[in-house]
């Protein structure tokens, strides 16, 4: 203290540095205090803010169960979800452009093989294709003259599968029409395309897929006599054909015409070609050399050429042996570039003129030939008989039966028993008596 009861200097100013001292320390302490509050304002706003949110309503899921909205489903799946589905529509476009290309094609294989044979066609015949308009009209001399077709081309075939078309012609002497049956490979289906081919491949005995055309003329045999002021278009019934070797036995089994017949070979013939007929009288009439060289041009696609008055199947009654229709049949394959069976085409749309003409052979053939028919006829009518027996015979049972049963109905219990003991000894007997005889 000072003289006069101040305080020291000394104590004063060692008292304001202890002063200064104690403000720096409170001035750091302050900082620190601040800045730890400060954190831990943070950290409890932080902090306040999750344990709002986790003890906030639920979120509400989406449709299907996830955080997406439903109609983002591009967020949902990607291009491996579908593979099955790729598949799929890739298979479907496959199997329909497939269809679409093999059927197009079928039918243009099929027009263009009529189209080609269009000009001699119109030669021929008044009416070509499925139409009204006739190649005899003035209006149509032109066309006929230069090889077009008459008419509307839509008219000319009628397809009816994908696989089979028509042509059909009328309007010629000695002729009631023709028709073309053409048959072309499955095209519009890859499978049976590809199992016909892969059978055919493995089995001599099935045939490989092919395209071919089956021309049947049925001539008039003299019912056309009232139209045609007296021309009698009569000709002598027979069968008789030049078939292709490699192919004989297939349509033998499958014709029954051809199977009345005998094969002959001659030296007339190329050796993969054959005659079968039922005389040597009506080959020597009906080979001739026109014939032969038509069919030697066609060459391996010529199938057989067949003149008959018998059925394709074999008749099982009287009735049927007796509906037979004169016909003549061409079959043939159809290859790329055909035009060499034109002339083959032209010889056989005239053939029916060539019958009416020289079909007429000496009564000894046509007793050979009456010979071969009245087998079969003689066949079917033993047949016939054997039904009408079994007929007869099964009246005769159930009429038996019914009297059996009749006179059981009126009987009594016990006359019932004694009844039915005398027939089973009665088939005892007979069986023993068979038993015997057999030994």
């Amino acid at each position: 203290m000072g003289i006069f009861g101040g305080k020291d200097p000394s104590s004063s100013s060692s008292s304001a540095v202890g002063s200064d001292a104690d403000f720096a320390d409170f001035a750091a302490s302050t900082v620190e205090a601040v800045a730890n509050a400060a954190t831990s304002l943070v950290a409890s706003a932080v902090t306040g803010n999750a344990d709002a949110q986790s003890t906030g309503p639920a979120v509400r899921p989406s449709l299907f169960g996830d955080e997406h909205p439903w109609y983002a489903f591009w967020l949902r799946v990607g291009p491996r979800d579908f593979l099955t589905e790729y598949f799929i529509i890739s298979f479907l476009t496959f199997m329909i452009t497939w269809h679409f290309v093999g059927v197009g094609l079928n039918r243009k294989i099929a027009k263009q093989f009529i189209l080609n044979r269009v000009p001699v066609l119109q030669r021929e015949y008044a009416r070509v294709g499925f139409q009204k308009t006739l190649t005899t009209d003035e209006e149509a001399k032109e066309d006929v003259a230069a090889g077009k077709y008459v008419g509307n081309e839509k008219n000319l075939i009628r397809e009816e599968s994908s696989q089979e078309f028509v042509h059909y012609d009328s309007g010629r002497a000695n002729v009631l029409s023709t028709v073309f049956e053409i048959s072309l490979k499955g095209r519009g289906n890859p499978f049976l395309w590809a199992g016909e081919t892969a059978v055919a491949f493995f089995f001599d005995s099935m045939p490989a897929p092919a395209d071919t055309v089956m021309i049947t003329t049925y001539t008039a045999d003299g019912s056309d006599a009232a139209r045609t002021g007296g021309h009698s278009s009569k000709y002598d019934g027979f069968v008789w054909g030049v078939v292709n070797k490699r192919a004989m036995a297939k349509h033998r089994d499958a014709r029954y015409d051809l199977s009345l017949t005998k094969t002959v070979d001659t030296t007339k013939l190329s050796p993969w070609l054959t005659v079968m007929t039922e005389n040597a009288e009506i080959t020597d009439t009906l080979l001739t050399k026109e014939l032969i060289a038509a069919i030697e041009q066609v060459g391996p696609a010529f199938q057989y050429l067949l003149i008959t008055d018998q059925p394709v199947d074999k008749p099982t009654t009287i009735a049927e042996f007796e509906k037979t229709k004169k016909r003549i049949i061409l079959h043939l394959n159809i290859e790329p570039g055909d035009d060499k069976t034109n002339p083959l085409m032209e010889y056989f749309l005239r053939l029916p003129d060539f019958l009416v003409t020289n079909a007429h052979f000496r009564p000894e053939v046509l007793r050979k030939v009456r010979g071969t028919r009245d087998d079969e006829r003689r066949k079917l009518e033993r047949i016939d008989e054997e039904k009408k027996a079994e007929e007869r015979q099964a009246n005769k049972d159930e009429k038996k039966k019914q009297e059996r049963d009749a006179k059981l109905r009126g009987l009594s219990a016990d006359e019932q028993k004694k009844f039915l003991d005398k027939e089973r000894e009665k088939e005892m007997k007979k069986a023993s008596k068979k038993q015997v005889k057999r030994v």
